[in-house]
């Protein structure tokens, strides 16, 4: 059903590279869930994001944006109603579930990934300020 996303990207941005490894390993998994919550229109979301990233020479803000919502409909956030009012019919998940279980651990891996972004984000633009400090010779 899904293509694989290439690991191995001419482009030197990190941050693309990151999230490709982590949908084609929790690519399936992903539109799965997206799916058991928001049926079709929940596994054609994440599967538009996985093209996107597919083509994309960087992650850009739009891929961002799309990222977050994907752990925000995954976390059941009901703020995202107000972004698309189509999901608020969500099916009923019995909480002791396997099928629940699975969904809040990759909602965490998924977050975590979030995280690693920033993170980078973060170390660049620590980097990008010492700049002017450090000494051309």
């Amino acid at each position: 059903m899904l293509r694989t996303l290439p690991t191995k990207t001419l482009s030197a941005e990190l941050h693309i590279a990151i999230v490709r490894t982590f949908f084609t390993e929790h690519g399936t998994a992903l539109c799965n869930a997206a799916g058991l919550i928001a049926g079709e229109a929940g596994t054609a979301r994440v599967l538009r994001l996985m093209s996107m990233l597919r083509e994309a020479p960087l992650l850009d803000r739009t891929m961002r944006l799309r990222l977050v919502d994907l752990h925000r409909l995954l976390s059941l956030d009901p703020a995202i109603e107000a972004y698309e009012p189509d999901f608020s019919t969500w099916v009923f998940l019995d909480p002791a579930s396997e099928e629940v279980e699975n969904l809040c651990l990759l909602t965490d891996r998924l977050y975590d990934l979030l995280i690693d972004i920033c993170d980078l984000d973060a170390e660049w633009v620590r980097q990008a300020l010492d700049l002017p400090a450090q000494k051309a010779a």
